[in-house]
This record gives C-alpha cells, structure tokens and sequence, in this order.
C-alpha cells in the first residue's frame, strides 16, 4: 500500500505544472498556431491597399484585349462588322465602347460626348492610360496600335468603390471576435493534441508509482491500447521489466516462506532432544543446555519473525480490516513495556492523546508498534526514559494519527536512516548482533505501516537518541 509521502508525490505527479511535458507541448503548439494566425492576418493586412490596384489592372488588360480586338476586326472586316461587334458587346455589358483614329475621329460607336472625347485626347497626347470618373462610371483611355496606324480606344467601366474602407470597418468591428474564436479552436485543438501526445507517460508515470508501491501486477499495455509508437514500446519494456522482478521478489518470498518452514521440524526436534538431554544429564551441563535453549529460542524468533515479513511483503491488502482504538492499543503497550522496563533500570514515558480511531488490524499494528517500542528499549541508557507521544496531525487533505517514539541510546548516523527498515539491516557501530537485533522488526514495522496507507520514517534527535514516527491515517 503506497505510503502517505508516496501518495502525495503520486498526487503531485499527476498534476500539470510548468515543467511537464504536456504544459510544454501544449503551450509551443498554441504559439505556433497563434503566431500563424498572427502573422496571416498581417500579411493580409499588408496586402489589402494593393487590392484595388490590382483589380483596376486586370480591368485595364481586359479593356486592351478588347481594343486590340476591334482594331483587329476594323482592319480585316471593316467598319459594318466593327459596328456589329460593337453593339453586341453594348447590349451584353450595357456599356459604351469608343474607337477613335490618330486624327480623333470617330472610327465606331455612338456619337462621342465632350468628356469621351478630351479622354481621347489625353490620352493620344501622353501615350499613357488615362482615367476619367465620373458620377456612376469610369472611363477609360488607351493607344491601341493596329498594322499601319494607331487608334485611340475609350471604354466605359463599372465605377466600382474602394473596398479598404469596407474592409477595415469589418475588421475593426469584428477583429476580437474572430480572435477570440480562432483562439478558443486553437487552443482545445493544441490542448486534445498535447493530451494525447503525452498519455502514454502519464499511465506509464502512474503505472511506476504503482509499482513501486507495492503491487507488481501493475502493467501498462493494454491502457496504451493499439499504439505502434516509441511511446508503445516504452509500456512493453516496462511490461517485461515488471514481470522479472515480480518473479524475482515471488521467488525470494518462496524461498523465505520454504526455508523458515523446514527449519520449523528440526528446531522442533531440537527442543525435544534438549528436553531429554536435561533429564540425562548433571549439574555440570546445565551452563551449555541454557545457552543452547537461548540460542534455539532466538532462532525460533527469527524464524517466526521471517515467516510474518514473507506474509507482509506478498500482501497487498488487510484481511482482517476494522476500527479499532489507536489511543488504547498504545496505552497498552506502553503499559507492557514500561514493565519490563523496570527489571533493566529503564522506563516508559507516554503522552498520548484520546480517541484517535484507526481502520486496519489489530494484530499487525500491536506487531508493529511493539518492535518499535522494544527497538527504543534495547538501546536506550540505563537510567533514562523511551518516550511515546500520540497526536493528530493535519496533513493536506487529511487527518493522520502521528505516533513518536524516542530513545536516549547512541542514534544512528546519519546516513544510516534510510537503511534501517530495510530486512537484516543493522549498524556496526552501535546496533549490531550484540546488542540483541536481528534487523527484521523495523522492516515488519515499515511493512505494516505501509499496508495501513501510513509511513514509518527514522531521524536523529537534536539532544541524542533515535526518534521512529509513524503516520496513520485517521478513520
């Protein structure tokens, strides 16, 4: 069961911040995308006074083509077929065509008025196009060279408004509006994308935190579902990678369970042949049989103490769940060890606070807290005091029962604390065989605790000795 640090650091992994890979995909594509945007609405924005003039020069060459047209059919049909081609192109567009030659005279089309006819001149004069607007038109004038001579061509066109205007009334009006819209599509688009990009290290994140938390069943290949990129073959390899070491630990918690079960018999045996070995022999062995049934004891100890670590490390959840008073079971433990205390010179000091209800079992927290307990007894100095004290703490989002348990032995270098729930852990130093340990009940107390949802952590205190905390969460 993941601890209540590995909870929050789960947590925490789990939600979006500056540095991850989806804040970092999502915001570089929004500003691609805003900056595309951006940047063709300026382009157009550029090129829109250039607009009119490009449209007044598509007019002007299909004006030119349609002189050099007429001149074309003048100079091989005639007048009759110019005329002809002249009013049927009126009819059709509703608008006047003039023809004139080098002398302005007026070579086809109705009779020409004042204005038609300075444009002409304008025209011949400067050898340019010239324009002339007037109220609901627009004229226009150009040379046009045929084989031998050249005429003068004045065409009416539709006087058509400058669109700029228009143009940037409508932007102006409507500019926030189609930016807001166009950044709202942007950024779900570049958000779903960014999702999806880093959803595969999001449930191979979690599936790790899982793993490392205790449940080796963790997998992560079907949640990726038929994906075929590098992201896919990183689940698969976490996949392979989770299935050998869940066969490694299944294998080591074999071996554990197998062994501490056959050393049950012979030790059995042994104990009945010191029995005997009692009866038969004098005062004189007395001194080895003790040391023999010592030794016998301590290895019936270890044993029993393997078989709970095995049982601990293979569960992934209480059987034996229920409420139960934290307050009064530490109180009787206290009680307990205070007793025994006494014989060695020794006491217990407890501050505990009432009614702190906890959800879990008994048994393992009793097994938990007494290796605690014991642990601060064995190497705290003759003459002093192991002091337990029992609060509640509010930690994020909820309640914790914090149990401190305190020595005034040698501590443990600093270096040493992560180390010390670890199985058949002790330091050379201070905490070795001698002293009694065998390294097994911290790890049984860490594997418990952790079982609860809880944590069990070592520090150094500042005036000396060893402080073991225990966080559980309140029912």
């Amino acid at each position: 069961m993941p601890s209540p640090k590995r909870e929050g650091l789960l947590h925490k992994a789990g939600k979006l911040n500056m540095r991850s890979l989806f804040v970092k995909i999502f915001l570089w594509f929004w500003l691609a995308s805003i900056m595309i945007i951006v940047s063709t609405f300026v382009l157009f924005s550029l090129l829109e006074p250039f607009a009119p003039l490009r449209e007044d020069g598509r007019r002007i060459r299909r004006m030119a083509n349609i002189g050099r047209t007429a001149v074309s059919i003048l100079e091989d049909e005639g007048h009759a077929a110019l005329k002809d081609f002249i009013q049927r192109r009126e009819k059709r567009r509703g608008r006047h065509f003039f023809l004139f030659d080098k002398n302005l005279e007026s070579v086809a089309g109705k009779r020409p008025s004042a204005d038609v006819r300075k444009l002409a001149v304008r025209a011949r004069d400067s050898g340019a196009t010239e324009f002339k607007r007037l109220e609901k038109n627009l004229l226009l004038a150009q040379t046009i060279y045929g084989t031998d001579n050249y005429y003068i061509m004045v065409g009416e066109l539709a006087s058509r408004p400058h669109r700029l205007p228009l143009n940037r009334i409508l932007s102006s009006r409507f500019m926030s509006v189609r930016l807001l819209a166009i950044f709202i599509v942007a950024s779900i688009f570049c958000s779903w994308l960014a999702w999806y990009l880093t959803s595969p290290a999001r449930k191979l994140r979690t599936a790790t935190w899982k793993f490392a938390s205790g449940d080796l069943k963790t997998r992560v290949g079907q949640s990726l579902g038929g994906r075929k990129d590098e992201l896919a073959d990183l689940g698969k390899d976490f996949d392979l990678m989770a299935e050998q070491i869940e066969a490694l630990i299944t294998s080591q918690n074999r071996l554990l369970r197998d062994i501490s079960h056959e050393l049950r018999s012979p030790l059995a045996r042994l104990n009945v042949a010191l029995e005997l070995a009692r009866q038969r022999s004098g005062k004189e062995a007395e001194g080895s049989l003790d040391r023999i049934e010592r030794e016998s004891g301590r290895l019936n100890n270890l044993i029993g103490q393997l078989r709970t670590l095995t049982l601990l490390e293979s569960s992934t959840e209480i059987t034996d769940k229920k409420v139960l008073d934290l307050s009064g079971l530490v109180r009787a433990i206290s009680e307990d060890a205070d007793f025994e205390a006494n014989n060695k010179h020794r006491s217990v000091k407890a501050e505990l606070a009432e009614g702190i209800m906890v959800e879990g079992s008994e048994e393992l927290l009793r097994r938990a807290i007494e290796n605690v307990v014991r642990n601060a007894l064995r190497y705290t100095e003759e003459g002093t005091e192991v002091e337990i004290s029992l609060q509640r703490k509010q930690l994020k989002e909820k309640e914790f029962a914090v149990l401190r348990v305190r020595d005034h032995g040698p501590g443990v270098p600093e270096e040493a604390l992560a180390e010390l729930f670890n199985p058949f852990y002790r330091v050379a130093e201070s905490r070795d065989r001698g002293s009694g340990g065998m390294g097994i009940g911290l790890a049984i107390t860490d594997r418990a605790v952790r079982l609860h949802s809880g944590e069990a952590r070592a520090e150094n205190a500042l005036e000396g000795g060893l402080i073991i905390t225990i966080e559980l969460p309140v029912s």
